[in-house]
């Protein structure tokens, strides 16, 4: 087993863990003054709360934890460019400069137009 799925399957055991013991600890808080008699777990369809809460949280986890990490042999692929303002090294996909607020495309450039209308 790959060390990265060791982790993912050792953190969702983990949640799982506690979310049960959440549950099962807010019941038995809200509920330990009356018994069990007035138990949102003793309603007929009392049980759909907790099990809906945890199938939402369940959920998310699996979303975030199947997310791939990106791989070293993207960053490769990353086209830079250079700001003409400021010089500064920017994405090559950028429209506007990060660091001084510069359009980088030539379409959106006041630089660029103003040198179209001379």
């Amino acid at each position: 087993m790959h060390p990265q799925s060791k982790r993912r399957v050792v953190v969702v055991a983990a949640g799982i863990i506690a979310v049960v013991s959440l549950v099962a600890g807010l019941i038995l808080l809200v509920n330990a003054e009356d018994g069990f008699s007035g138990c949102t777990g003793a309603a007929e369809f009392g049980w759909l709360a907790p099990l809906l809460a945890a199938s939402i949280i369940g959920g998310l986890a699996w979303v975030l934890l199947a997310q791939d990490p990106p791989a070293a042999d993207d960053a490769g692929n990353t086209q830079i460019a250079e700001c003409p303002e400021c010089k500064r090294a920017v994405l090559g996909q950028w429209r506007m400069c990060p660091y001084c607020g510069e359009m980088l495309d030539p379409r959106y450039s006041t630089r660029a137009a103003a040198s179209q209308n001379k």
